[in-house]
């Protein structure tokens, strides 16, 4: 995955205060708060370019003398299509949608982009764990997602489990298996993947008001997923509403119900939601989420190392 980079002219100082909110997504920025260039009005898209093309783009759309910037945008925060367009240069992103403040990262120079890395690194995943999960739900997403790091491919990559509550945590009855978490509910605006397990305690915690409050807390335009009737704690939070989702056979009406175009397929990728079928699906889901990030090499070296043959 690629940083993406959008060239605009130097704001004149009366637009200095109110634009620099861009650019402090710490701050708890509203969720409807975008940055929306007349280019998005008159041609449905915002121009985008990779790190190496930012220079001969400034000079193909810019007078020489123009004072310029340089917006950082980071692609996992996106929810809005980014189509990779053919031109005379090869192809080249087009965002088509105002982009959410949050995935601005950095407001650069051209001189600054010298010392700017290409290759998009550092992601921050979070894995909910709750008493009464299926443990397979969550470990089998964990495990090749944690290969991204331990693997070489990214050692800033960080795979975090926390916790629904505090203390130990026991897996459904028949795991026989109990966790213990280090945090407990921590801010979900840390991390840029939340991934959701399933297991017969969903069915109670989808009245857990406080805990939809906090997983509902995590920044809609990031990237949220789900195993099994996890996907029923993602309906709760109001996230699959008009989309399509899937979840373990016998929760297909419990999911449509919260709004769900309910499917039965294995992994079912809506962009920023993606939800995953059965319990055997986390390690299809921790592949495809591994292929999101880090590509299809990174994502098929990561299965022939699991001796995985459906990677």
């Amino acid at each position: 995955m690629r940083w993406l980079f959008h060239i605009k002219p130097v704001d004149d100082a009366s637009k200095q205060e109110s634009c620099q909110v861009l650019f402090d997504a710490e701050k708890g920025l509203p969720e409807e708060a975008r940055y929306a260039p007349a280019s998005l009005a008159t041609e449905g898209f915002i121009h985008a370019s990779f790190l190496a093309d930012v220079a001969a783009s400034a000079r193909l759309y810019f007078p020489a003398n123009a004072g310029l910037e340089v917006l950082q945008i980071d692609p996992r925060r996106l929810d809005v299509p980014v189509v990779f367009a053919p031109t005379p240069r090869g192809p080249m992103p087009h965002i088509h949608g105002p982009i959410p403040l949050d995935a601005i990262r950095a407001k650069l120079s051209l001189g600054d982009l010298s010392r700017t890395n290409d290759r998009v690194s550092g992601t921050r995943i979070a894995f909910i764990a709750f008493e009464g999960m299926t443990l397979l739900d969550l470990v089998g997403v964990y495990d090749p997602l944690s290969r991204i790091a331990s693997m070489g491919f990214d050692v800033t990559s960080s795979c975090e489990i926390v916790g629904a509550s505090d203390g130990t945590l026991r897996a459904w009855a028949g795991d026989g298996a109990v966790l213990t978490v280090t945090r407990a509910r921590p801010p979900l605006s840390e991390f840029d993947m939340v991934v959701v397990p399933g297991g017969p305690a969903t069915r109670a915690l989808v009245k857990d008001a406080s805990l939809i409050a906090w997983l509902a807390s995590f920044p809609a335009n990031r990237l949220l997923s789900s195993v099994c009737t996890g996907s029923l704690l993602l309906g709760a939070a109001g996230r699959l509403r008009g989309k399509r989702a899937t979840t373990h056979a016998s929760a297909m009406g419990e999911l449509a119900a919260y709004g769900a175009n309910a499917v039965s397929e294995r992994v079912v990728d809506e962009g920023q939601v993606v939800t995953a079928g059965g319990v055997t699906s986390g390690l299809h889901l921790g592949l495809h989420l591994v292929r999101r990030l880090e590509g299809d090499e990174v994502a098929q070296r990561i299965a022939k190392q699991m001796e995985w043959g459906e990677g």
